[in-house]
């Protein structure tokens, strides 16, 4: 008579599913940033059927993926809502690759920031980004693009000055005009 190990078998149907998971979450992280690839290279000038061709896809792959990243942002009619939000989302792409170098940016700013006298809000904003810091890269990005009071302050007061390259910068400027749009 066979034996059959069915606490083995659970076990392993729970490691394989969570290795599922875990695989399909990097597919999903893989599609964002492409689609947030894609379209700053539409803001930088390339069009649509180049773009396309470049990629070896149809325009209606590059057109769906700009409409699923612009379609990821809270409707802000401030420009000056917009700029720093497209800032940090620069920023949240750039942490999935650097993920060290921008939490040490960070502190840095931080500490600098704390130099300097500051009124009680200004000081529980440092605290905040503080704590932002400490959590996991994924939700440290989505703290960072909270489209809430809170978030919209914080970004105002942000402590990533000169992690980002002029490039990158001009990248998200050009993506908060297009939002105006």
């Amino acid at each position: 008579m066979t034996v059959i190990d069915l606490a083995g078998m659970v076990e392993e149907a729970r490691a394989l599913g969570q290795q599922s998971e875990s695989l399909r979450q990097k597919q999903l992280a893989a599609a964002r940033l492409r689609q947030e690839t894609i379209w700053s290279l539409h803001v930088s000038g390339l069009s649509i059927r180049d773009l396309a061709g470049r990629l070896g896809c149809s325009p209606a792959v590059i057109q769906s993926a700009i409409k699923a990243a612009r379609d990821r942002r809270p409707r802000m009619p401030r420009r000056e809502e917009r700029i720093p939000f497209e800032l940090h989302v620069q920023l949240g792409l750039k942490l999935h690759d650097n993920e060290q170098s921008i939490r040490e940016i960070g502190r840095a700013g931080i500490e600098r920031m704390r130099q300097r006298p500051r009124n009680s809000i200004a000081e529980k904003w440092l605290d905040r980004w503080d704590e932002l810091l400490d959590l996991p890269v994924g939700e440290f990005e989505a703290a960072m693009l909270e489209d809430s009071p809170i978030a919209k302050e914080l970004r105002q007061m942000s402590p990533f000055a000169g992690a980002l390259t002029q490039g990158e910068r001009v990248i998200a400027i050009k993506k908060a005009a297009a939002l105006a749009t």
